[in-house]
Order: structure tokens, then C-alpha cells, then sequence
């Protein structure tokens, strides 16, 4: 009876011990679905972001009429997205290719009669305004000697390239839009090697002419350190135009009136050498040339002339001379 007891009793704490085993196992799998779902809820933020903004992207940056980058900037993206414009929205906005992409735009526009050169003065103070320079600029007047068309090419900061053409003038009407851009991230990051490496081998041929004694060690030392330092100065200046043409982008703007009908100018150059040559062979054949027919035209006279001499002198040749008279 003890035993029978006993068997029950131990049956009933191993059915308790199960029960409250599923229990908090119901528990513990109810709670982990909760804090799953909460989890998820929290990461579903962020990844809607970039569905409904540029918030967080370090490549989908652009340049809008204030000049303005939406997004994170892509200079450490390096993204070798092409450039291109999009007008869909009024406004041009240029994609970021990458840090080390030089962007170029020439941009062609006709502006109403007789504005041409109020047109001009306004993009370059708009490109200036813009804390860019002119590089160069060409006019043509027309058939009454009044400028009307040209086109003036400047330097702008790539970041507000988009925004030089979003600014111009309302009357300005565009004909034509061209951009391109030329990757320069390799030649960049050779040409830092280059003198990062060029620089480490002068310091080392530094401190080796600082501890020479001999003639010919210094002598040699110092053309070494001479060729080195010449390479450093030309790597240097090729990564200082590099970064150049990618800190400012070329912008060229094209402007005509609207009907106007330009004339070639021909523009006077002074004096130069091939020019003082050409004028002095052009002497020389001159000179040369009528030297030939005054000479062609004396021949005849001359032939005539040797015929008399010698039929003269034939003559004088026969006479018998007279004798002499004898005087008493």
C-alpha cells in the first residue's frame, strides 16, 4: 500500500513538473515572437528611409538648382556612376560620379535680339558669383559690326555646375546640353604613390650624403637626390592638375541671338619670323625673275652685237696698210 502510495504520489510531481515546464515554455516562445515582432518593427524603420528619401545613401547625392547635395556626399563612394542630367523637374540635376571624376558641361542657349551682350555679363557673374573664374571667351559680331553670338568658358566647383545652368535667365533657351566626365581615380592614386615612394628614397639618399666622406660618394649622392627631387616636381604638378580639373568642373556656355547671322572677322597679327621669311623669298624669286627677262630680252641685242664686233675686227684684219711717205 506504502509502495502504491508512494508510486502515485512520485507520478503526480513528474505530471506537475511537466505541466509547468510547457507553461513556461509557452511563455518563453510567446515572449520571442512578441520581442520579434518588435525587433522587426524597429529595423522596418530604417529600411523604409531610402524608399521615400535620400537619407543615409553615400551614392545617390545630386546637384539641384540651389547647388545644394541631397544625401550624404559621395566624394568617399567612389561610385563610377556616368553623369547625366535630368529635367524632368524644371531643373538640371547631375548625378556624383565619384571623388576623382573631372565633369565638363557646354551648354548652348539662344537669348532674344539684341541681349547678347547682357546674356554674356550675366552668366559670368553668375559664375563668379558662384566663386568661379573665366578661363576664356570668343565673340562674332554680325554683318553691322554688333556682337551677337559667342560663348565664354569657366571654372566652377564641380558641386555647383548644375546650379550655373539652373540660374540663367528664364529667357535664355537652351539648344543644346552635352556633359562628360573622365575618371581620374587611377592617375590619382598612382601618381600618390609615385611621390609617396619618391619621398621615402630622397630621405634615404639624404641621410646617406649627410654621412659621406669621399668626393665621388657626395658627387654621386647629390645627382641622385637632383634626379629624384626633378621626378618629385613633376608627379607633383601632374596630381596638382589632376585635382584641379576635378575640384573645378568646365562649364562652357554658348550664346546666340535669336536670328542673327554672324561674319567671319579677320583678326590682324604683327609681324613674326615665318612672316619675314616668306616676304624675303618672295623678294628673292621677284629679284631672281626679272634679272631672267631682262636678260632674255638683251640676248638678241648682244648676239647682234658680237656679230658686228667680229665682222669689225675681220675687217680691219684685210685692209693693206698704207706705205709710208718718204720725206726728203
Amino acid at each position: 500500500m506504502k509502495a502504491r502510495l508512494i508510486l502515485l504520489s512520485t507520478m503526480s510531481i513528474v505530471a506537475l513538473a511537466t505541466v509547468a515546464g510547457c507553461g513556461s515554455a509557452a511563455v518563453r516562445s510567446a515572449a520571442t515572437v512578441h520581442g520579434g515582432a518588435a525587433f522587426s518593427g524597429e529595423a522596418a524603420v530604417p529600411a523604409a528611409i531610402p524608399a521615400g528619401s535620400n537619407a543615409g545613401s553615400s551614392s545617390s547625392g545630386s546637384l539641384s538648382a540651389g547647388g545644394s547635395t541631397s544625401g550624404s556626399s559621395s566624394a568617399a563612394s567612389g561610385s563610377s556612376t556616368s553623369l547625366s542630367a535630368d529635367t524632368s523637374g524644371g531643373d538640371i540635376v547631375v548625378g556624383s560620379p565619384g571623388a576623382d571624376v573631372a565633369r565638363s558641361v557646354t551648354a548652348a542657349y539662344t537669348v532674344p535680339p539684341g541681349s547678347f551682350l547682357a546674356s554674356f555679363d550675366t552668366v559670368i557673374a553668375d559664375g563668379a558669383a558662384l566663386d568661379g573664374y573665366v578661363i576664356s571667351s570668343q565673340t562674332s559680331p554680325n554683318a553691322k559690326g554688333q556682337i551677337v553670338s559667342g560663348q565664354v568658358t569657366l571654372a566652377i566647383p564641380t558641386a555647383s555646375m548644375a546650379s550655373l545652368l539652373n540660374r540663367l535667365p528664364s529667357d535664355f533657351t537652351a539648344s543644346s546640353i552635352n556633359f562628360s566626365s573622365v575618371d581620374d581615380t587611377n592617375s590619382i592614386v598612382d601618381l600618390n604613390a609615385r611621390l609617396t615612394s619618391a619621398q621615402a628614397h630622397l630621405t634615404a639618399l639624404q641621410a646617406l650624403l649627410a654621412k659621406a666622406t669621399s668626393l665621388e660618394d657626395i658627387t654621386t649622392l647629390e645627382q641622385q637626390i637632383e634626379d629624384v627631387e626633378t621626378s618629385i616636381d613633376t608627379d607633383q604638378g601632374q596630381l596638382n592638375s589632376l585635382t584641379q580639373a576635378v575640384t573645378y568642373a568646365t562649364v562652357t556656355v554658348q550664346l546666340k541671338e535669336r536670328g542673327a547671322v554672324t561674319v567671319a572677322v579677320k583678326v590682324s597679327t604683327g609681324p613674326s619670323v615665318s612672316s619675314g621669311v616668306s616676304k624675303g623669298w618672295n623678294n628673292v624669286l621677284l629679284t631672281v625673275t626679272v634679272a631672267l627677262e631682262v636678260l632674255v630680252t638683251a640676248v638678241p641685242a648682244l648676239v647682234l652685237l658680237a656679230i658686228g664686233g667680229f665682222v669689225w675686227r675681220l675687217r680691219r684684219r684685210r685692209v693693206p696698210p698704207t706705205p709710208a711717205e718718204v720725206t726728203a
